[in-house]
């Protein structure tokens, strides 16, 4: 399946479908959900000495999640 390009910036309901189905990958998904995510990636392998390349944004998603995981559950 050839990968989609992406112009500017989506919505994240759409970036999740686009991804879900294979039309994406996560370094897409990054660079095109916000300016702000965009930039919080870039630091992120920069401090992580990391390739701004999709295996990074996958591992960037996934410190994300847990971040968020970890202070909902902290809300509780």
């Amino acid at each position: 399946m050839t990968m989609k390009e992406l112009k500017g910036y989506y919505g994240e309901e759409t970036l999740q479908k686009l991804l879900f189905n294979g039309e994406i990958n996560h370094l897409s998904y990054v660079f095109h959900h916000s300016e702000e995510k965009k930039m919080a990636f870039l630091d992120y392998c920069n401090k992580n000495g990391l390739q701004e390349d999709d295996a990074a944004a996958q591992q960037f998603l996934k410190a994300e999640l847990q971040e968020e995981e970890d202070n909902h559950t902290a809300m509780d």
